[in-house]
């Protein structure tokens, strides 16, 4: 009953901070969302770090009036799943 997109990206070049940053990619996705005509409810993102402590990957969702966005990130190559429903 709704558009479903899933996406699998590879190689990203996009700003470091989207893949590292979890206050920043949180940020751009309720942004988006609401940008898109969605309706935000509320987000949880996790902020990953490496065996040094320092900021890695990130996960998160955004749950939605009209159903959820959710993303993963993977820094050390690139790569970000994208879904949202």
């Amino acid at each position: 009953n709704g558009l479903h997109l899933i996406a699998d990206l590879y190689r990203c070049r996009c700003n470091a901070d989207l893949l590292v940053d979890r206050a920043t990619l949180e940020t751009v996705c309720v942004d988006e969302c609401s940008n898109a005509g969605l309706t935000p409810l509320g987000s949880n993102f996790y902020q990953f770090t490496d065996d040094a402590g320092e900021p890695a990957g990130v996960t998160g969702t955004v749950v939605l009036a009209e159903s959820h966005l959710a993303i993963h990130t993977w820094p050390e190559t690139g790569d970000v799943t994208l879904d949202v429903y």
